[in-house]
């Protein structure tokens, strides 16, 4: 078998691949001979139809079949007598087919990079301050304190920062009610005994602030300038003006942390919930130390590595971190529209991202391969399982999706990152 390649770039291969025609013959000879087994031809008996009748009738099926069998086989052993190391395989060129004399196809396929692994062993990281804090403990105490609070009418007083303020409002766009504008947002024109927080930007920007100094009772205009970025499109660099009628003014009663508030909360002692709260903070940390010492391994090996890496594996990271992108956005309410004007900076943004994460993909890849590490059946099952709960989906329908789009291989390739990265930090040298 004639196999010739061009370099396309750094790592795109075309190889051009000509099959021997005794090959291409047997081939044709098996194919012909199944059809004419099977073929269902007026005025002769099933399977009894002369081989030129059969070559007639189906010569362009006999011609499909024939490439459909030889081009797999072609290429795998073109790529193994070549020893390619094929990442991604992107299309078939220039197919020719000529019965009985030749056939040559060609295949575009990306190649693994070629590079010299730089030192992975003993590499130095800063380490993280894990310690846990009495203030960072009694920070989320007060925080559960304040899912537990009281909200008292205040009289006698004007609201203060951090005060409820109870309010009736309705918001007019040069002079004309929002109502009407915002028929899918009336909560944004109009409400009434609505509970605000009196804090920087709390609700719509600049309302609550406004309303310090007011008393119960009092009527107040509040001018409100939406960013070029809101999430109502009509209301974008636009100032409304609120008006305003202070209902009540509530401020907020923390119970007191005792063992009546953790029994309440978490049936336990007081001093309990607060060792437990310590405990959970402390492996908070510790896997915050974790990821930054992981950050800052993987940032001295991308940095001594300087190798291209596979276009059709940057462009598939690409469009995978676009999805995660829009969907995250879409779920914090961020508009299409207001998507398709970041477009460029999103693509750009993700296109840089992606870059750097295949470039790293491959030299865990090839850590793991240099300290021959594996991931077994067993660990890949575990994973597989996992993934399937936490998608809430039964684990032979996933499996059977993982497996139409090489899903499994996927997964198994991650694992063994995650290896090498476990690999690397105990190596590492933590100072």
């Amino acid at each position: 078998m004639n196999i010739a390649i061009e370099e396309v770039s750094a790592c795109r291969r075309r190889l051009r691949i000509e099959v021997p025609a005794d090959r291409v013959a047997a081939e044709v000879s098996r194919v012909t001979a199944d059809f004419q087994r099977n073929a269902q031809i007026k005025g002769f008996r099933a399977g009894k139809a002369p081989r030129s009748v059969i070559e007639k009738r189906y010569a362009k099926d006999i011609e499909e079949e024939v490439k459909r069998a030889l081009i797999p086989k072609a290429f795998r052993e073109a790529v193994d007598l070549k020893k390619l190391k094929v990442s991604t395989t992107l299309n078939l060129e220039e197919v020719n087919f000529v019965p009985g004399v030749s056939f040559s196809f060609s295949a575009l396929v990306d190649v693994e990079p070629e590079f010299v692994l730089p030192e992975y062993k003993g590499l130095r990281v800063k380490k993280f301050d894990a310690t846990v804090s009495d203030a960072e403990v009694s920070e989320i105490i007060d925080r559960l304190r304040q899912q537990m609070a009281d909200y008292k009418t205040v009289e006698g007083r004007a609201i203060q920062e951090n005060d409820l303020a109870v309010v009736t409002y309705e918001g007019k766009l040069d002079g004309k009610s929002l109502v009407d504008l915002l028929p899918n947002a009336r909560h944004l024109a109009k409400n009434e005994k609505f509970w605000v927080m009196v804090k920087d930007d709390n609700f719509l920007p600049g309302f609550a602030k406004q309303l310090v100094g007011a008393n119960a009772g009092d009527q107040r205009a509040v001018s409100v300038i939406f960013p070029a970025d809101f999430s109502q499109e009509d209301l974008r660099g636009q100032t409304a003006v609120y008006d305003v009628k202070i209902d009540e003014i509530k401020e907020t009663v923390l119970p007191e942390f005792n063992d009546e508030f953790a029994r309440n909360i978490a049936k336990t002692t007081a001093a309990e919930l607060r060792q437990r709260v310590t405990e959970n903070l402390k492996l908070q940390k510790e896997q915050q130390a974790r990821d930054d010492h992981t950050r800052q391994l993987l940032e001295q090996l991308s940095g001594s590595a300087n190798f291209d890496v596979p276009e059709s594996s940057v462009q598939s990271q690409t469009r995978n971190l676009i999805y995660d992108i829009v969907r995250e956005n879409e779920r914090r309410g961020i508009s299409r529209d207001v998507l398709e004007e970041k477009k460029r900076d999103i693509f750009t943004n993700a296109q840089s991202t992606a870059q750097g994460q295949v470039k790293l993909s491959f030299i865990l890849g090839k850590i793991a391969a240099a300290e021959q590490l594996g991931v077994t059946n067993d660990e890949l099952a575990g994973e597989v399982g996992r993934i399937a709960m936490q998608q809430n989906t039964p684990v032979k329908k996933l499996i059977k999706q993982l497996q139409e789009n090489d899903g499994l291989e996927s997964i198994r390739e991650s694992l063994l990152s995650r290896k090498a990265v476990e690999f690397l930090l105990q190596a590492a040298v933590i100072e």
